[in-house]
């Protein structure tokens, strides 16, 4: 929630329903108050997770006792504790809102901001989306997750707003994709939303790369090729603009790897290839991820005795990506498992090691397991 959501005219404009009742503890109450939500909007200002959540219950709860409980000033306030218990959650797991004791804290604080929104606000006001959404973020009911969000949408698309219409679509996206509720028509919010940002936004503003990004993520999965190499060359074009390396440019270049290599282009696969190693350390001390692969034929022989095994191998991977020199360092099954194994991963393709600014060979190895289901 914006830090502009309360002011000291506010306060000043409120003070008058509680100065009958007792004046002195509300010239108090307004100090403490004030502070408080000062030291909240300063905390914000210099980005301390641990002191925003820290002044925002410190404030609600003032703000509690001055606004009254049920007032729309305390219901803002909620939600301003509330939206710093998720970030701080996304931060401390990958972006993700992870259930805890602090996350169904912040989901009481959305139900009782909604509560309050439902009841002083217009229905199906603007304003009721903030504490709709919070709630599909902190709930772990999927189904109820659905419902909130899909009210949030019919409520952005009444009130004519688009772009909040994009990022509900963008978060009930995200949020379903995982569950029994993902449908056609929720992978199509990704597409409305994207649709919206290209029509609403410039180029370069994040959301619409973001949008930009899932867009030819989501084309790649359903084989639509084209689309998705022209979206993610757009994406990396503009992150290439930031001054840090943000997640999708990198997934970009391994989803036209993937595109590139599966259509015989092995040129254009090593380009993104090379820009990946670019981007990213390697490390002697763990197994490289491959950008492309092919998994081994099981062996038709094995497949009718039920006979499984595994193969670890060493390779090189040279300055262009491709895999060199495959060499069994231990197996077991069969030496068929040994001459499939050989035979995949000589195609697949890995980003190559950078030694001094220069693509450079580096050694790697990779087990292959074989099992019948």
């Amino acid at each position: 929630m914006k830090k502009t959501l309360l002011r000291l005219a506010i306060i000043a404009a409120c003070a008058s329903h509680m100065a009958y009742a007792n004046p002195t503890n509300m010239v108090t109450d307004t100090v403490d108050f004030s502070k408080a939500y000062q030291q909240y909007n300063q905390a914000v200002e210099a980005n301390n997770p641990a002191d925003i959540i820290s002044y925002a219950q410190q404030a609600y709860e003032l703000g509690t006792v001055k606004f009254g409980a049920h007032s729309i000033d305390s219901a803002k306030l909620a939600m301003n504790w509330a939206n710093a218990i998720v970030a701080q959650s996304k931060q401390n797991n990958n972006g993700r809102v992870v259930q805890d004791e602090q996350v169904i804290k912040a989901q009481q604080l959305f139900e009782s901001a909604l509560a309050v929104y439902r009841q002083k606000l217009p229905e199906n006001d603007i304003a009721l989306v903030d504490p709709l959404v919070g709630l599909a973020e902190t709930t772990a009911d999927d189904t109820y997750a659905k419902k909130v969000l899909f009210e949030a949408i019919d409520i952005a698309q009444e009130a004519d707003n688009e772009l909040t219409e994009a990022e509900v679509k963008t978060m009930a996206f995200y949020r379903l994709k995982s569950t029994e509720f993902y449908t056609r028509a929720v992978r199509g919010f990704a597409f409305d939303a994207y649709d919206i940002y290209v029509k609403k936004l410039p180029e370069n503003a994040i959301k619409r790369v973001n949008a930009t990004y899932l867009y030819g993520a989501l084309n790649e999965a359903m084989g639509k090729h084209t689309k998705a190499v022209d979206a993610l060359v757009e994406v990396i074009k503009q992150y290439q603009a930031l001054p840090y390396s943000h997640p999708h440019e990198l997934r970009a270049h391994a989803l036209l790897v993937d595109i590139y290599q599966k259509q015989g282009q092995s040129d254009q696969a090593t380009e993104h290839c090379i820009a990946i190693g670019k981007m990213t350390p390697w490390n002697d001390q763990q197994e490289q991820t491959p950008l492309f692969r092919t998994p081994p034929a099981y062996p038709m022989s094995y497949a009718k005795r039920g006979k499984s095994g595994w193969v670890k191998l060493q390779f090189t991977v040279d300055e262009q990506g491709f895999v060199q020199s495959p060499q069994v360092l231990e197996s077991k099954g069969g030496s068929q498992f040994e001459k499939e194994s050989i035979e995949a991963l000589s195609q697949w393709r890995y980003a190559p090691k950078f030694v001094d600014g220069k693509p450079a060979k580096g050694t790697s190895t990779v087990r292959l397991d074989f099992t019948l289901g």
